[in-house]
């Protein structure tokens, strides 16, 4: 809840301007509520409407469990790593 705003002042601009991925790193995320899960969803439909694409990397077991529980896992992709990206991602992103 603290952090989000953040969260939505970095990716909104750079999605809202690019028609390439943003791949956010989660790694040191320890928890994810509703206001980060929003911000997360609000980040992907801005990306779906210019064409940018969202890619979480390296979320936590808690945060998959959070994205999974919600349904939110079948729209936003995760990797592992960047390194674990394929080249070319998905068209549905």
């Amino acid at each position: 809840m603290h952090t989000a705003s953040r969260l939505t002042d970095v990716l909104q601009p750079l999605l809202r301007i690019s028609s390439h991925s943003a791949l956010a790193d989660l790694s040191g995320v320890t928890f994810l509520d509703s206001t980060g899960l929003t911000c997360l969803i609000a980040a992907y439909r801005t990306a779906r409407h210019t064409g940018a694409g969202l890619v979480l990397i390296a979320p936590s077991e808690r945060v998959r469990h959070m994205l999974a529980l919600t349904g939110t896992d079948q729209v936003l992709h995760s990797y592992p790593a960047v390194d674990a990206v394929p080249d070319g991602l998905p068209d549905h992103f």
